[in-house]
């Protein structure tokens, strides 16, 4: 059947070369003999297209497509690899140091809380046409967002106030506006390239052939070995620039200075030098986390994988953090409450699904709230969803996530009220210190 393939393209290309002009509406029967056989080719030209039919229902047709000219190609490369390379400035930075950052390209996921079309009538050009948005760039507690940023976006996909977008773009200034009030206010300006609906994360650049590539998602460390703190972390098929090795040769150090074991990265050099400059190891924990006991911790996780409340996290499949937790004696749906027998551990969870496809948090993640000896306290099914609505609605841990969507979760737990240090503990090598239980002030007394 490769050949009939190939006889159906070189069809295509004779039809095109024939040189008589090509009109809507008309079909074209170009017959094509392979070997013995022989078939009819009817390319059906349209106003909205091109249709290509075969004589035998044995031949299988692809998608009629478009040959991208080397130009677009050569633009659609450019415009991956800036995205790529995008930052995300501070609010506070961005504003209050604006002229430092005009011209570098950023990107940041927001909230938009207005559309407004741009109009030109004659003499038109391409920076003429598109939209103005403002998108707000923080989000805060129960679903609002703040701090607003002025996009002029040439693109003709349309969005929508209160979509969820991220924006890659050229920071420009800062813009000036009239309220509706009538006041001027001033925000950061950005010259878009690029609108995505959805919390999307930058691309990233295929490594050259033969170049150092993580070969699994894996944590960066600040030493060579696991008992030195995770200081960031790589996905699989990220490039690696690998500069030096530790004596034993079973741990990389990357040229920012950070680590990564050996058996996870695919064509690291060979005669890699040994690093001159290796931190000192991290002093063993003596006592419990947050407190002046000697009194060794038993959770069985070492020190460096412990992130506290707000620090993201990213692996299997999800990138989240541990946004805030609160202390309750009862929860509410409407009128009617859910009362604990010690105190509810309310978790609220900011989660984005980094997969190809749709997924709910648990499965991945499995988070459990556990004490310093490791005791595990299983969550409330009716004083989460009691919980839930009276955050404002949000999401449980299993919602399903479409890819790069983002949502606002939260469970209850039932605990006593003198637990101590409590922790979150996941499925990805983490856990989140979620502080001291007993020590916590109840919002309801």
């Amino acid at each position: 059947m490769t050949r009939v393939t190939i006889a159906l393209i070189l069809a295509c290309f004779l039809l095109i070369g024939t040189g008589r002009a090509v009109h809507a509406d008309d079909d074209y029967l170009v017959p094509i003999t392979v070997g013995s056989r022989t078939f009819t080719l009817t390319v059906s030209v349209g106003e909205t297209g091109i249709s290509v039919r075969v004589s035998d229902p044995t031949v299988r047709l692809g998608t009629v497509a478009k040959v991208p000219k080397p130009e677009e190609v050569a633009a659609q490369q450019d415009l991956t690899s800036r995205k790529a390379q995008a930052v995300t400035i501070p609010y506070d930075d961005l504003f209050r140091y604006n002229e430092r950052h005009v011209g570098k390209t950023v990107r940041y996921v927001g909230k938009v809380l207005q559309v407004q079309e741009k109009e030109c009538f004659i003499f038109c050009e391409e920076g003429d046409q598109g939209y103005i948005l403002r998108v707000a760039v923080t989000r805060g507690s129960y679903g609002l967002w703040d701090d607003a940023i002025w996009v002029d976006y040439p693109g003709t996909q349309r969005f929508l106030e209160d979509d969820i977008v991220t924006v890659w773009g050229v920071v420009e200034g800062l813009q000036k506006y009239t309220a509706v009030l009538g006041n001027q206010i001033t925000i950061p300006k950005i010259k878009a390239i690029d609108i995505q609906l959805g919390e999307v994360a930058n691309p990233r650049l295929p490594a050259a052939p033969g170049s150092p590539v993580a070969n699994r998602n894996a944590n960066l460390r600040g030493g060579p070995g696991t008992h030195y703190p995770v200081v960031g972390g790589v996905r699989a098929g990220d490039a690696l620039d690998v500069v030096a090795r530790n004596q034993a040769g079973d741990w990389l150090q990357l040229r920012n200075g950070n680590w990564i074991a050996a058996f996870l990265v695919d064509n690291a050099p060979a005669d890699l030098p040994v690093a001159t400059e290796i931190p000192a190891p991290p002093a063993p924990s003596t006592g419990n986390v947050g407190s002046g006991s000697s009194t060794p911790a038993t959770t069985g996780a070492p020190a460096g994988d412990l992130v506290a409340i707000g620090q993201e996290i990213e692996g299997g499949g999800w990138r989240f953090k541990v946004s805030e937790v609160r202390k309750r004696k009862a929860v509410y749906f409407y009128g009617n409450s859910y009362i604990a027998m010690g105190r509810f551990l309310i978790v609220v969870i900011d989660a984005t699904n980094l997969q190809s496809g749709t997924d709910y948090f648990y499965r991945n993640i499995s988070p459990v709230v556990v004490d310093e000896k490791g005791k595990r306290y299983s969550f409330s099914g009716v004083g989460s969803g009691y919980a839930q609505w009276q955050l404002g609605g949000l999401d449980s841990l299993f919602t399903n996530v479409n890819p790069g969507n983002s949502i606002r979760l939260a469970f209850a737990v039932d605990l006593p009220e003198a637990t101590g240090r409590i922790y979150l503990r996941t499925d990805v090598g983490k856990r989140v210190d979620l502080g001291d239980f007993a020590a916590m002030a109840s919002e309801d007394n």
